[in-house]
């Protein structure tokens, strides 16, 4: 199960790290330690490297006040982003949307799993979750210590605070989508 993310992204994320962190007077090593991540990473992230979490830079846009949306995207855009890619071509996930309201931020993506192919997620912080809609093919779901299997047209709602993974255990393309709500940044 990989969880890489595509090389297209990370030119904004690079540019949009940088910027932000500069902009509060952050250094690399206190950004890294409020992010829990190593300072390591985070030059690597801030030159352009491709092989990091969606977990990762999940609490490095936390721990900027960012969005997710607003590490991951052009300054200014919000047209679709692939964020994530498997090991298949066919495995792969686009933010479509995001919307920050008042004390919360709601994500909406677009999940394609080739057969086999599967993705595992690290806990979210307190207040996240999730619901997600299977629109072809079979979704194997874990969350809170149980597995699920959704077809075409299921949807089921979760708390992410603990983990999940999606799995594709069917013989054909997976597509589904998930919309996430989470505590406002900052």
């Amino acid at each position: 199960m990989s969880e890489h993310t595509p090389l297209q992204v990370f030119s904004h994320v690079a540019r949009n790290l940088r910027e932000a962190r500069q902009q509060r007077g952050l250094s690399q090593e206190k950004l890294a330690a409020s992010a829990e991540v190593s300072r390591r990473m985070l030059v690597n992230i801030e030159a352009g490297a491709s092989n990091v979490s969606i977990a990762t830079l999940d609490r490095l846009a936390s721990a900027l006040g960012l969005t997710f949306s607003e590490l991951v995207r052009a300054p200014g855009s919000d047209a679709p982003v692939r964020v994530w890619q498997g090991d298949s071509s066919d495995s792969h996930a686009t933010l479509l949307h995001s919307l920050a309201l008042a004390g919360c931020t709601l994500e909406l993506w677009q999940w394609q799993l080739a057969p086999g192919d599967g993705y595992l997620a690290a806990p979210d912080p307190a207040g996240c979750g999730e619901i997600v809609e299977v629109h072809s093919g079979t979704l194997q779901l874990a969350y809170a210590g149980g597995e699920h299997t959704l077809q075409a047209g299921d949807t089921a709602g979760y708390s992410t605070e603990h983990g999940y993974r999606y799995h594709n255990p069917g013989s054909s393309l997976l597509r589904f989508q998930r919309s996430i709500v989470m505590p406002a940044p900052g």
